[in-house]
């Protein structure tokens, strides 16, 4: 099913028309400025205009359900990986470049959610998992990521961290789920958690505490202690831009 506006109605004949007169402009666009070496802020400007032309119904978008939230949380704990609030992002869907989308991440379901520009309801969309390969939310970089069953059970979207060129971490957010009852209300926090697997020369590995991290590099044994040593509170605090900046610091 396309994404479709609500009380829209198009003359189909007309709308080929349109989409395939864009195309051929589109086409034209492209040829021309390649020969001039368009930028990769020119190209992502030019994709924006041409998704605005044509239309988001138009766009190889096959959605899943639509998404629903019925929670009642307590102090403001809830599933998204950042706020209830869509960011503008990007995402690579089929095998296409798509930008400048309204996106939010749910990391209790997994589902990357996407709400159509436009919509004059609160119309918001869980996109096909399998056809999203990866998106960009306040340039953090998630990938659809299949690791070995030996080292993560959790599949999905994970974050992704280039650290060096043979090194890329891989983070896992989530959250879970703990009711409380206040006054007869029930309501529901989500703590967050996570998991991190290493790809180090073609191999995964899960580094989810300082020993898996020192087999991993005997000879930062020292650093490493250090590190857990004097960014406690950071570790407590923020456990990804720990884990982030102590494999920086030893590679």
């Amino acid at each position: 099913m396309k994404i479709l506006k609500q009380n829209q109605t198009t003359n189909p004949l007309k709308k080929n028309q349109k989409k395939t007169f864009y195309l051929i402009l589109f086409g034209i666009f492209l040829s021309f400025s390649s020969s001039y070496c368009q930028t990769s802020s020119e190209t992502v400007s030019t994709y924006n205009w041409f998704d605005t032309k044509i239309g988001v119904e138009s766009l190889d978008f096959e959605n899943g359900p639509a998404h629903l939230n019925f929670d009642r949380i307590n102090n403001n704990q809830n599933r998204y990986y950042i706020s209830e609030n869509f960011e503008k992002g990007s995402i690579r869907y089929n095998n296409q470049d798509y930008f400048d989308l309204l996106l939010n991440y749910d990391t209790y379901n997994d589902e990357l959610i996407l709400k159509p520009y436009g919509e004059s309801n609160t119309t918001k969309i869980n996109l096909i998992k399998e056809n999203v390969s990866s998106f960009k939310i306040r340039n953090e970089n998630f990938v659809n990521l299949k690791t070995p069953n030996s080292i993560s059970s959790k599949k999905g979207f994970y974050e992704e961290v280039l650290i060096k060129n043979s090194i890329t971490l891989f983070i896992k957010h989530y959250k879970e789920k703990k009711k409380i009852n206040k006054t007869e209300i029930d309501l529901v926090e989500f703590a967050p958690k996570y998991d991190f697997v290493l790809l180090k020369e073609n191999k995964f590995y899960q580094i989810n505490d300082k020993k898996e991290i020192i087999l991993l590099f005997p000879n930062d044994k020292k650093k490493i202690n250090d590190f857990y040593s004097d960014y406690r509170s950071l570790k407590k605090d923020n456990p990804p831009l720990f884990m982030k900046n102590l494999l920086k610091s030893i590679n």
